[in-house]
């Protein structure tokens, strides 16, 4: 299973970007994670208007015929078993997968409403830097569940 994680904004801290390089190495064999980060939007413009120019690119990138989850907090929760199932199921079905991180502004509505699926890690709001290294734990926590190792506790 190939899952591309695209983000808008490079990851500047050394620390998340080992800590989800970590997570990533832990990922069984038949499982690809690829990275694509596309440029924040730059300048003084308005949060729509930001958020616009960031959706345009992110889309841009989006692998053909991957099922396309968008990350938002206002997106399903799952739990981790849930979260867990629900990869079983796209891996299952021979689909490759797409997670969407948005910038400072988050992810722009029309892109909530092109993606396939809108999903939470949580109803917090955590930096979009941080968000990768979660996101990349919760990614082995889910195939460490499906695999029955005792990882998830």
């Amino acid at each position: 299973m190939k899952i591309s994680i695209i983000a808008a904004g490079r990851l500047k801290s050394r620390a998340v970007a080992e800590l989800a390089r970590e997570y990533e190495k832990r990922l069984p064999a038949g499982v690809k994670l690829v990275w694509i980060e596309v440029p924040a939007a730059r300048g003084r413009g308005s949060a729509r208007e930001i958020m616009a120019e960031e959706a345009e690119r992110i889309w841009s990138r989006v692998p053909k015929r991957s099922w396309v989850a968008a990350l938002s907090e206002r997106g399903e929760q799952m739990d981790s078993r849930a979260f867990a199932k629900w990869l079983a199921g796209l891996r299952d079905q021979g689909r490759d997968l797409c997670l969407l991180i948005g910038g400072r502004e988050g992810l722009d509505p029309a892109l909530l409403k092109r993606a396939d699926q809108v999903i939470a890690l949580s109803r917090l709001t955590f930096p979009h830097e941080l968000v990768r290294a979660i996101l990349a734990e919760q990614l082995y926590r889910a195939f460490s569940l499906l695999a029955n190792q005792p990882y998830h506790r």
